[in-house]
């Protein structure tokens, strides 16, 4: 964690935001070390592929709140890597779909098991009560 976010986590009061985002950052850092060669937004954009079947670049770049340009270096890195291929739509072609692959269904499970794991290894330390309690509040702030 950096300082700063050590520093206002033992604070007497942290903020929400600071709790969500430092433990986000946490289940980073355990996804890059169980697979160092996976970005946070190229797990993103597995993501995405794999829920969305066959999604255009717009349609990414649209979920990860990046321009099609900035897109397009993700997608070159999971393309050489094997975890997606690109594609012309069948119907225009001037959209590119994005494919996940065998490949890529293994990279997007692995590191979803990883954090995962490390979402129910750090929840084991809740009772039954503040779990249930944990998943209301997080249901309520999804709503």
């Amino acid at each position: 964690m950096s300082k700063a976010i050590k520093t206002n986590i033992s604070d007497s009061k942290p903020d929400i935001a600071t709790l969500l985002v430092g433990l986000t950052r946490s289940l980073y850092r355990t996804m890059r070390s169980a697979s160092p060669n996976c970005s946070f937004l190229e797990m993103k954009t597995l993501t995405i592929v794999h829920e969305q079947k066959n999604p255009s670049m717009r349609e990414i770049s649209d979920e990860l709140g990046i321009s099609s340009p900035a897109a397009t270096p993700i997608i070159d890195r999971l393309i050489e890597s094997k975890d997606v291929i690109r594609s012309e739509d069948e119907n225009d072609r001037r959209v590119v779909r994005i494919t996940i692959t065998a490949q890529g269904k293994k990279t997007f499970e692995k590191n979803r098991n990883v954090i995962y794991d490390a979402i129910n290894k750090r929840a084991a330390i809740l009772s039954t009560s503040e779990r249930e309690e944990l998943v209301k509040i997080l249901k309520k702030l999804h709503a």
